[in-house]
């Protein structure tokens, strides 16, 4: 169905610009930003009372009170059983935010306000909402399809339920429905699962690209967005590489897996500010390993470093299959650009290492099980990976059944 399928409310909505306005009439720090989050919510889950739509938008009473008169005074909200998206708020939803506001349910006279509709504990593990549980098949069938782990790329794809889950969270921040959508890299497929859980939850983005240096995984998408019918943009392109100027400030929305180390987590959230438009309140989601304490304030230090703030942290969020490099788990962090997020490397290419493999390298020997041969595999040898190794064959006799001899050492730099 089109724009023009629907009819339009008498007023028509107000242009876009009214949320910068009734940002600017609030002092709100948030910025246009947040006064979309107050319009997303209500859509979601109105009618509802000012105290939980306060809640749900993480915001004072008192200011989200001043809102709510705005947006009343424009005729873009209006009160009844509770603070609900008038005709001409649903149009403007619609129309300017993207979404599929649902029409108001019309209540019993004298009944209460309907509250809220409850949201998912934020619990680990692979505990799926019902509403996702159908849905796993199809992501199941998806990841059967994919290709080699390439652990030189720290690639360590989520299970099919961490990929529903970590697109069904982004729908629960309001990051899904009519959004810009970048994902930095894409091992996890979480492209496909955006796309299964939007078709479900009738929440599309206005756009969703991926950037992925792996032509492999890059196929591996295509081949799943067909299968899906849910296309999308998939543009190879190397995160040491500085953002391409045809996508810088074209998105709204970030979601990365990056690799597991500092440098490397900072380079592609930082190319992901690249890609971001300006200004407070947009939502980043980054995918990162559990940490100890230590570790955990050093990656808040990075992040602070680039001007990101940290709204949720969820450990254990996320489950790998075999990925030691996680010990099989991680977390999921939501993170909100402010006033002050810039990333230190626009336009600029980065040299520095960032896998695991380069930054902490390991020289590990094999011995040929047919010719009992010592091969040294690690990230400065001719071969780097035992994945390598066995697809090449042994180097003296081509057999492909190695065993590891144990007290291998660290490379040069570890």
């Amino acid at each position: 169905m089109t724009a023009d399928d629907h009819p339009r409310a008498d007023p028509s909505p107000p242009a876009a610009d009214v949320l910068a306005d009734v940002a600017k009439a609030t002092s709100l720090r948030e910025g246009r930003e947040g006064i979309a989050t107050v319009l997303r919510i209500v859509a979601s889950y109105g009618p509802l009372a000012l105290r939980d739509l306060a809640r749900l938008v993480r915001m004072p009473l008192p200011v989200v009170s001043a809102i709510r008169r705005e947006l009343e005074t424009l005729k873009l909200l209006e009160r009844g059983q509770g603070v609900a998206l008038s005709a001409t708020g649903r149009a403007f939803a619609r129309d300017e935010l993207g979404l599929e506001a649902p029409q108001p349910e019309p209540a019993a006279p004298g009944s209460p306000a309907r509250p809220p509709r409850a949201r998912p504990a934020d619990d680990a593990g692979d505990t799926l909402d019902p509403v996702l549980a159908p849905l796993l098949p199809a992501m199941e069938t998806h990841l059967a399809d994919g290709p080699k782990v390439d652990v030189t790329l720290d690639q360590a794809p989520c299970t099919a339920e961490t990929a529903l889950r970590r697109a069904f969270a982004m729908h629960q921040a309001g990051a899904l429905a009519g959004r810009r959508i970048l994902l930095i890299g894409d091992d996890d497929s979480l492209s496909i699962a955006i796309g299964i859980v939007a078709r479900a939850l009738s929440a599309a983005p206005r756009r969703l690209t991926v950037l992925e240096i792996d032509p492999e995984r890059l196929a591996h998408l295509e081949r799943g967005a067909a299968r899906i019918d849910f296309p999308f943009e998939r543009i190879a392109h190397d995160m040491r590489e500085p953002m391409p100027e045809a996508l810088q400030g074209g998105f709204d929305v970030m979601a990365t897996d990056p690799p597991y180390t500092l440098p490397g987590m900072a380079l592609f959230v930082a190319r992901g500010i690249e890609a971001l438009a300006a200004g407070p309140g947009l939502p980043v989601f980054l995918s990162y390993a559990d940490l100890s304490p230590d570790d955990r304030l050093d990656l808040q230090a990075r992040l602070t470093e680039l001007g990101l703030a940290v709204l949720r942290m969820r450990p254990s969020f996320n489950r790998y299959g075999g990925a030691s490099i996680l010990g099989s788990v991680g977390q999921l962090i939501e993170l909100e650009t402010t006033s002050r997020t810039a990333s230190p490397l626009a336009g600029q290419r980065f040299d520095g290492a960032i896998y695991t493999g380069e930054i902490r390298p390991r020289l590990r020997r094999y011995r040929c099980k047919a010719c009992a041969a010592l091969v040294p595999v690690g990230a400065d040898q001719a071969v780097t990976t035992i994945e390598a190794l066995k697809e090449a064959g042994c180097p003296q006799c081509g057999a492909h059944t190695f065993e590891r001899q144990r007290g291998g050492k660290k490379g040069r730099g570890g």
